[in-house]
């Protein structure tokens, strides 16, 4: 380097003591640790600054999946809750039901495993409705509860009946143990038991279908009580269902 370069060599000052030799030295090695700060500064600039050239990157990327995932959230209408998403069928007796078959093959089975109570349960209110839970003494029953994917055709449901001047009565809905069998819909709050006031079982099983319901059961009296409707959904939207049987 040309600063140390000009430094007189050790020989020329045979004495630390001379006259001027000490100044010569503290000059220069001002000189050299000035300069070495300097570029130490500049090293520090330059990492800062290439990390930095990074973030915005990062940042654009996520802001770009964030506003996709919001645009996306936006772009989807809520759902219709006062008219039907299926036409009705022409009859709808006792002791049948839609789609015809075994209700795993539309709503899908229940699976405990991946079933978790506190995201996938919900609390249905509506004054319009009659909950049997609410009349009845038992702390273990709540018909309050269901499954979230249930909430819309329940409500779709609620006012189509309205429009008919019935009223909703829920019988049973989530129940963890207790009366029905082990593989039920009940224990995941994804299948609901259901009569009327003022219109037939009959029409409400069609007004059910109507709804949106996955699978919708005209049960005749029996062990589980008197006539009723069993109604039930799939977990999902785009749950996975047992293949059905070929004819």
């Amino acid at each position: 380097m040309s600063i140390l370069d000009n430094i007189p060599p050790p020989e020329k000052l045979k004495d630390f003591g001379e006259q001027g030799t000490f100044s010569v030295w503290m000059k220069y090695a001002v000189v050299v640790a000035v300069a070495v700060c300097v570029l130490g500064v500049a090293v520090c600039f330059l990492v800062e600054w290439r990390g930095k050239g990074k973030a915005p990157a990062v940042a654009k990327d996520t802001e770009t999946e964030d506003t996709t995932q919001t645009a996306t959230a936006e772009s989807q209408p809520p759902p219709d809750l006062h008219n039907p998403v299926r036409p009705a069928p022409a009859t709808f007796p006792m002791d049948s039901n839609m789609p015809p078959g075994r209700e795993v093959f539309a709503s899908g089975p229940i699976d405990l495993t991946t079933f978790k109570p506190d995201k996938d349960l919900v609390r249905f209110e509506d004054t319009r409705v009659w909950f049997e839970s609410d009349n009845k003494k038992d702390p273990e029953e709540d018909d309050h509860i269901i499954h979230r994917a249930m909430e819309v055709p329940l409500k779709r449901l609620v006012n189509l009946l309205e429009k008919k001047g019935g009223k909703l009565k829920v019988h049973d809905a989530y129940r963890p143990t207790g009366i029905h069998l082990e593989k039920s819909l009940h224990r995941e709050g994804r299948a609901i038991d259901l009569t009327s006031e003022k219109v037939s079982l009959s029409e409400l099983a069609k007004l059910a279908w109507q709804a949106g319901f996955d699978f919708v059961l005209y049960e005749k009296p029996g062990r589980a009580g008197g006539e009723h409707l069993h109604c039930s959904v799939k977990r999902s939207p785009d749950a996975v269902l047992p293949e059905r049987p070929k004819n």
